[in-house]
């Protein structure tokens, strides 16, 4: 994110451009300081590290792969903000708006998103292979992963119980609002981020990831439980105008121009396409000859070819204009869709924190798949095509009445990237959005189990929530729902695959006991965990939100386990037993199978319910 190339050019000198402060003493001095924070950003770098750490402490490489270890993420982070919190550095999050929330961004940034689509369909082609036996685990890079499909639901759970303030933003990237935060909140210390656009705002203060906790007193990627509460925090940050020194550019405007000609989010699709390599640069392409290079020409378009192209092409000039209000602050933050009382309840609703902000991408007629790790073999299903029918309810409560149709983007059996129009469903079950009032919480319940009954035959007078209650009703919605759309299709299922995964999910297994055993799962086993999560993170985050009912539904971490399925899955049959054999000592397998089977026989007049019309269960 941000020029292409800047960020590695400061943190290979990072002695010319960056100053030495420890965030400890600082917040003593200050009496407490605030850290704005890019939340993708720390996120995926928490994540990395969580998963180097824990990988160690437990021997077992597998777990980065296997779907979650949710609870011990959870505690991971909770600890560290704390941790901070009590020292007196707060952690101020910005989440950026999702994908297609703005038009505008909408039409810069797509062919962007679609390479990086398929990056990360190489990825997970990579992990695959692992699990294939192409490839040793120990081979497979470190920042080669795919994000736990319920990462964001547990990672925001877990800040908002540490008191966090978070700043969701409605539409487009917060990238304005980080440094009009650094800039205006008077506890503002730096920047927290990977985004090198942070090195090119007029006095920026800016701590890339890599250059936080340098000393590692957090330990963090260490092999320990928890991160450790720090004595000092060193942290090195780069500032706008020592960067300008190491690069020899004595004014700020020259600067930016250098950054549209290396190429940023918005140049970056033009110049990587061709331009930049029509340029009269000497040597390589690199920052520091791009900067040698618009010494010479001063603008941009003192330079014919980038004169032409500007002249020629709207999108490019466009792209040159914006960056310059973009750096010099001049630009607005991107809008989200205006279309009346609709727009306004979302928007409401993403900033207070109670919608995700997808749900402002559907509203604009737009749906990104969400990246998990699946079987991607030709033709098999994908977990974001099945649960289409599901989301067709969601597009109903968000969309006008007089709209029908979202665009989704993403992989499908067949094809790597595949553009479909998805009509919303119109058969009464679902409200529109100015219809559903926060505090008809029975209402909303019914609404709920109406949408989640789609597809049985005939109506469906087993209310999961009066049996069972909102915590445990809901999660029994989840489990009917995933056997009904996978017994006889997408997945077909089998009895002993499915009651593993009741058994991980009602069983409420330890862990971190299951943790230290080194099973390599299968590529049936790791598929059936994330379309389950899936499923989850459409009832849950979406549909939950919509009907303000998450708060009153179990998080990722108290039904799901990526140690706790690859053992339950792997001694559910016959085949992979046996596979299971081959890298665990039996005692172990049979251990939790006895746990698997303790678990059905406690829950089995659940279990009769559940699974009734699709297969008969002993429940005596």
């Amino acid at each position: 994110m941000g020029v292409r190339g800047l960020l590695s050019t400061c943190l290979q000198r990072q002695e010319e451009c960056t100053e030495t402060i420890d965030l400890v003493d600082e917040a003593f001095n200050k009496s407490g300081i605030e850290l704005i924070v890019d939340f993708y950003s720390f996120q995926q770098t928490l994540l990395q590290k969580f998963w180097t750490g824990l990988c160690q402490l437990r021997g077992n490489h597998y777990l980065r792969i296997i779907g979650g270890e949710y609870d011990t993420l959870d505690k991971y982070v909770k600890k560290l903000v704390s941790d901070l919190k009590s020292l007196g550095i707060h952690l101020v999050f910005y989440i950026d708006g999702s994908k297609g929330s703005s038009t505008e961004a909408l039409r810069q940034k797509l062919d962007t998103w679609m390479k990086r689509h398929d990056d990360d369909v190489k990825k997970m082609t990579d992990i695959l292979n692992v699990l294939w036996g192409n490839t040793s685990i120990l081979d497979l890079p470190s920042d080669t992963n795919i994000r736990p499909v319920v990462l964001e639901d547990q990672f925001m759970a877990a800040i908002k119980q540490c008191e966090c303030e978070i700043h969701q933003i409605p539409a487009g990237e917060a990238d304005l609002l980080l440094i009009r935060a650094l800039y205006e909140r008077e506890k503002a210390c730096a920047i927290l981020s990977n985004d090198s656009d942070f090195c090119v705002f007029k006095n920026s203060k800016f701590i890339p990831m890599q250059l936080f906790d340098i000393e590692n007193d957090l330990r963090l990627g260490e092999p320990a439980e928890l991160p450790e509460k720090p004595l000092r925090l060193k942290v090195k940050v780069i500032r706008t105008e020592k960067v300008m020194s190491m690069l020899q550019l004595n004014s700020h405007p020259l600067f930016v121009e250098m950054c549209i000609a290396a190429g940023n989010d918005y140049t970056g699709p033009f110049m990587n396409d061709g331009l930049g390599k029509k340029l009269d640069v000497r040597g390589r392409l690199c920052i520091e000859n791009y900067a040698g290079w618009i010494k010479h020409y001063k603008n941009i378009q003192n330079h014919p070819l980038l004169a032409d192209e500007m002249h020629y092409n709207q999108h490019f000039r466009q792209a040159v204009y914006h960056s310059r209000n973009f750096y010099n602050l001049k630009a607005e933050p991107d809008q989200p869709p205006k279309k009346g009382y609709f727009s306004q309840i979302i928007e409401e609703g993403i900033r207070s924190g109670k919608l995700p902000c997808n749900i402002m991408g559907i509203h604009n007629n737009f749906y990104w798949y969400r990246m998990l790790l699946e079987d991607n073999s030709y033709g098999q299903p994908c977990a974001e095509c099945a649960l289409t029918s599901l989301r067709a309810y969601i597009y109903r409560i968000v969309l006008l009445r007089h709209e029908n149709l979202v665009n989704e983007y993403g992989r499908s059996p067949y094809e790597r990237m595949r553009k479909a129009g998805i009509i919303a469903v119109d058969d009464g079950l679902a409200p529109s959005i100015h219809r559903i009032i926060p505090d008809k919480i029975f209402q909303n319940l019914r609404t709920f189990h109406a949408i989640m009954c789609h597809q049985e035959r005939g109506n469906c007078t087993r209310n999961w929530f009066d049996l069972y209650g909102r915590r445990n009703g809901f999660t029994m919605y989840l489990l009917r729902y995933f056997l009904m759309m996978n017994w006889g299709y997408n997945l077909h299922i089998t009895e002993n695959e499915y009651l593993a995964l009741v058994a991980m999910v009602l069983g409420k297994a330890k862990e971190s006991y299951y943790q230290c055993f080194v099973l390599k799962p299968t590529v049936r086993c790791v598929t059936i965990l994330n379309w389950f999560q899936d499923l989850y993170r459409h009832a849950y985050s979406m549909l939950g939100s919509l009907l303000h009912l998450k708060h009153e539904f179990p998080l990722p971490s108290d039904l799901f386990s990526g140690s706790v399925w690859a053992m339950m899955y792997m001694v559910a049959q016959d085949d992979t037993f046996r596979m299971a054999a081959n890298q665990l000592s039996m005692n172990y397998l049979y251990d939790a199978q006895a746990e698997m089977n303790k678990v059905i026989k406690e829950k089995r007049h659940i279990i009769r319910h559940i699974v009734d019309g699709f297969f008969p269960f002993d429940d005596r």
